[in-house]
């Protein structure tokens, strides 16, 4: 489009200079008319070529019906600009995958792959590429096969593929409960064995959504193996994502590095002498004490990418890895239990392989970071096979504590001071979980077991000794007395062992975690640590109580007794009730020994984890540890209006400003720099979808709300939409999707988004959004009909407000009394100004 654009300005300009120079004054009214419209043609090419925007390639598809299935052609030539464009010839047409198996390339120039599937009586036609070579990655770790080179095989070579694509291009490969929820609906109608789920984010509530509901059908119901990876935002605790990390049904996967994975794959000088898990893995526990990560597997791999790509393989590294690399392990087992006339359930499938893991560590609470262990496919079928008579079920876990109203969880997790202070008692409800199709009188009424308890350290815990456990399930109170341990991290575990046949392991767990914080003194409140050494791969854990008042926190770094450059993840976590966790991380490197300073926000009262890690593969080639001192100093500004809305009346906002730790300098400042504005939908629509692929396993039909919005805007503006109730939340959302498209008075779409709205650039104009919500329960969306719509506007540079504060409430009118600077000290009266609207 440059080059033939270009030519054509070049044409007009030469048109402009020969009619200018043949009529160097042109009085005649038709010269100056033709002079005009020279010169009009030349600017519109200019601006055109200033404000164009390639939205990609126009490719032309044909879809017919040939009497047995749909067939697509694609007009792939034109993308190599041959002049026979538009010739349909020489296409192989295409049908849905799953039935020939063919795919197309659209042209040699960008060697990328697709496949077709059609929809709707032909009425839709769905080409289908990556956006990333990540999937096939992923694929290739799990069931790569090259019989005539072995050595590049998955780990369960052969094993045969559904790709389900649940990223979304127009969200940048995002994932959305569409995608998600069709992905499991394939999977049952396929008949899969196991799902691999390389996906995840960070999540409001552990267990919940709608996602997870239809999950936990899919495993109980449909025996289907669920595993995923537990997230890449290590070292720091409570960072375990959705849904690998957080939901019982699914097994999540932690990342681990072997001698020979370093030193092959990621080619490290001098690799570690011992296994460890990666410094970015993610770690447990969850926010409602359930262990977080089952088992680790290799996090890496040199393994096969698109032919997009421009190259055959590649190395990759994240739970994204480790989670194919369990789950061709796990593929392996039950093709092997299949052969045995093993039954296969996702049940006793999990219980093997965590029974089985080989521990990584020895030290309790590092079982938060890689689980029961690696996993061990050998171990795992051998316990199948010694299994092979034993019911099918599972021991489900909830757990209240006695005298309080809470949610049930899934563990016992205590932090902070308070909780640590007195001795607490905890009601575990054992349930046992039969598949839903179990039989009542052949499974459910013989099933009785006698349990031994146990207690990973009988100071801290106190059980009762046994317990007998039938169909109906069997509660039993747990004692925690952490009074006297010490500061930090300490991790337990209450479990059952069957009296005759304890061979088995435990039959189920009770996470225990405490974490005890440490308070600090003196104005303002400073935590010092003092020649802390580390190695490749080494963190250190600091648990502080941070104090009421504090509103930030200011870090002091230095490093010294080292030769090679260093590499340290600094996190931090705060946990508050029923938000995510309140994160900070920060990656350095010191090229040598020297000092940096960082700065950071916190929540005063809430118990905030320090972890500082050297770097899994930094520093391995020297034998000299790093030396760090640390400090770390907490401020705080008090403000009582934490977001500050103005909504246009002439009375000033009153603001009130105090610290509560040491004496700080307050020099405020504010700009009003964006204008949300409530809408509420002008048509709503609802439609239940035909096809197979929106029917949930159960045989209901998925319902579509389709609300619409329209908004106005006088002057170009950059916008983002906001749904307070849907936004930010996608596996804890008890709704499918929440896709949006904005459109003008034209129908071109100028945006898409999801779950993370995002801000575009719009025009002056008239615009449309479309709002879809998806739910199989229209009773459930007929709430959302009046669902109120904020559109968020940026306001352009030079219609930004400086704003002015007072130390009176009429200094705005009167014009005096501006406020610059206070220095607010502990215990005076809260400093008060006034901020005009």
């Amino acid at each position: 489009w440059d080059e033939e654009n270009q030519e054509a300005i070049s044409g007009a300009l030469k048109q402009l200079n020969e009619f200018e120079k043949k009529h160097s004054k042109p009085y005649d009214a038709k010269l100056k008319k033709s002079q005009e419209d020279l010169q009009n043609r030349l600017d519109c090419l200019r601006k055109q070529a200033d404000g164009f925007d390639d939205r990609g390639p126009v490719i032309d598809v044909v879809v017919w019906h040939d009497g047995d299935v749909w067939r697509v052609a694609v007009d792939t030539q034109g993308l190599e600009d041959k002049k026979d464009s538009g010739k349909l010839a020489d296409f192989v047409p295409l049908t849905n995958y799953r039935i020939e198996r063919k795919f197309g390339i659209f042209s040699k120039l960008d060697a990328c792959s697709f496949v077709a599937n059609v929809y709707d009586d032909g009425n839709l036609v769905s080409i289908v590429t990556d956006c990333s070579p990540h999937a096939t990655h992923v694929a290739g770790i799990a069931a790569a096969f090259h019989p005539e080179e072995p050595v590049l095989n998955g780990v369960a070579p052969g094993a045969q593929l559904i790709s389900c694509r649940i990223g979304d291009t127009r969200l940048g490969s995002m994932e959305t409960g569409t995608g998600l929820v069709r992905a499991l609906i394939a999977a049952v109608e396929h008949k899969c064995d196991l799902i691999n789920m390389s996906y995840g984010e960070p999540a409001l509530l552990p267990d919940y959504g709608r996602f997870i509901d239809i999950v936990n059908e899919v495993v109980d119901k449909h025996r289907i193996i669920f595993i995923s990876s537990a997230g890449n935002n290590g070292p720091a605790l409570n960072t375990v994502g959705a849904p690998g990390g957080t939901s019982s049904s699914i097994i999540g996967i932690g990342a681990y590095v072997s001698p020979a994975m370093a030193a092959g794959a990621h080619c490290v000088v001098q690799p570690p002498s011992e296994g460890m898990e990666y410094t970015w893995s993610s770690r447990g526990p969850t926010a409602d004490g359930d262990l977080g990560v089952s088992i680790s597997a290799p996090g890496g791999a040199v393994a096969p990418v698109p032919t997009w790509t421009l190259q055959s393989r590649m190395l990759m590294n994240g739970t994204s890895m480790s989670s194919p690399s369990a789950c061709g392990g796990v593929a392996l087992l039950v093709s092997a239990m299949k052969a045995e006339g093993i039954p296969v359930s996702p049940y006793t499938v999990r219980k093997a392989i965590e029974n089985t893991a080989s521990s990584i560590s020895d030290a309790p609470e590092e079982k938060l970071t890689t689980g029961h262990g690696l996993l061990q496919v050998d171990r795992a079928y051998e316990y199948a096979r010694q299994a092979k008579k034993l019911p099918l079920v599972s021991y489900r876990i909830s757990i209240s504590q006695v005298g309080k109203s809470i949610p049930k969880l899934r563990g016992i997790y205590l932090r902070g001071s308070n909780s640590c202070q007195q001795t607490s008692e905890w009601t575990v409800q054992l349930n046992p979980k039969f598949h839903d199709d179990a039989s009542n009188l052949e499974q459910l009424v013989p099933f009785e077991e006698c349990l031994q308890l146990h207690s990973t350290d009988s100071s801290v815990i106190n059980i009762p000794e046994y317990i007998l456990l039938t169909n109906n399930g069997r509660s039993f109170n747990i004692v925690v007395n952490p009074v006297n341990i010490s500061s930090g991290l300490h991790y337990y575990e209450v479990y059952g062992m069957d009296c005759r046949a304890p061979w088995r392991g435990p039959i189920f767990r009770v996470p225990i975690t405490i974490i005890k914080p440490i308070a600090l003194s003196g104005e303002p409140p400073v935590l010092s640590l003092s020649k802390l050494y580390f190695k490749s791969g080494h963190i250190e854990r600091r648990f502080i109580n941070v104090p009421i008042g504090a509103s930030w926190a200011e870090v002091t770094m230095r490093t010294s007794a080292f030769d090679t450059p260093r590499r340290f993840f600094l996190d931090t976590v705060q946990m508050c009730p029923l938000k995510r966790p309140i994160k900070w991380e920060s990656v350095v490197t010191f090229s040598s020994p020297s000092i940096k300073n960082f700065s950071f926000p916190v929540e005063g009262g809430l118990t905030l984890e320090l972890s500082i890690a050297q770097f899994w593969s930094s520093g391995n080639a020297s034998h000299e540890p790093t030396c760090v001192d640390f400090e770390i100093v907490f401020h705080g500004i008090f403000i009582d209006q934490k977001v500050i809305a103005l909504d246009g009346s002439e009375s000033p906002m009153r603001i009130v400003a105090r610290s509560l730790l040491a004496s700080e300098r307050l020099v405020p400042v504010a700009t009003l720099n964006k204008i949300k504005i409530p809408y509420r939908p002008v048509d709503s629509n609802f439609c239940p979808l035909p096809t197979s692929r929106d029917r949930l396993p159960s045989g209901k039909q998925i319902i579509a709300l389709t609300l619409t919005y329209k908004f106005k805007l006088e002057d170009g503006a950059e916008v983002k939409p906001h749904l307070p109730l849907l936004n930010n939340r996608i596996y804890d959302n008890k709704f499918e999707s929440q896709f949006y498209r904005i459109s003008d008075s034209n129908k071109c779409v100028y945006s898409s988004g999801d779950v993370y709205p995002s801000y575009v650039k719009l025009p002056k104009g008239e615009y449309t959004l479309q709002l879809y919500i998806r739910h199989e329960n229209v009773q459930i969306l007929e709430k959302l009909k009046q669902l109120v719509l904020f559109i968020e506007r940026k306001l352009e540079k030079k219609d930004c407000i400086q704003l002015s504060f007072y130390s009176e409430p009429d200094g705005p009118i009167i014009g005096n009394a501006a406020f610059k600077s206070s220095v607010l000290v502990p215990g005076y009266v809260p400093f008060e100004c006034s901020l005009p609207s």
